[in-house]
Parts: structure tokens; C-alpha cells; sequence
């Protein structure tokens, strides 16, 4: 496989923050602060399920073992 380098103008254009578009152009802070939001929530969210599964399983393996 050969490699390239991309040309000027591509590489100009391909480093730029991505935007949403004309008609969130000015709410993107908000945007991403209620994307940072649902980033916590989902891991909180699921840390509570991974550590409720967890504990199903070491009481289930508790259950055979006596």
C-alpha cells in the first residue's frame, strides 16, 4: 500500500473544528456542555449497572460454592 500525502488545501480543511451547521452556530457551547452531561451521566449510569451485575454473579458463584 502506498502512501500519500494529502495536498495543502485538503489538510487545511480537514484539521477544522467541525461544526453543526448554520442553525446551531451559536448554541455550540451549550451543546457541548449537555454533551459533557450525558457523557457523566451514561458512565455513572453504567458503572451502577456493571457493578449490579457484578455483584449478581460473585452471589450467584457464592450460591454454588455452599
Amino acid at each position: 500500500m502506498n502512501v500519500r500525502l494529502a495536498s495543502a488545501q485538503l489538510a487545511t480543511q480537514f484539521h477544522r473544528p467541525l461544526r453543526f451547521g448554520r442553525l446551531w452556530r451559536g448554541h455550540e457551547l451549550a451543546l457541548r456542555a449537555f454533551q459533557v452531561v450525558l457523557i457523566l451521566f451514561l458512565a455513572v449510569f453504567g458503572a451502577r449497572l456493571i457493578a449490579h451485575g457484578i455483584a449478581l454473579a460473585s452471589q450467584a458463584i457464592a450460591r454454588l460454592i455452599s
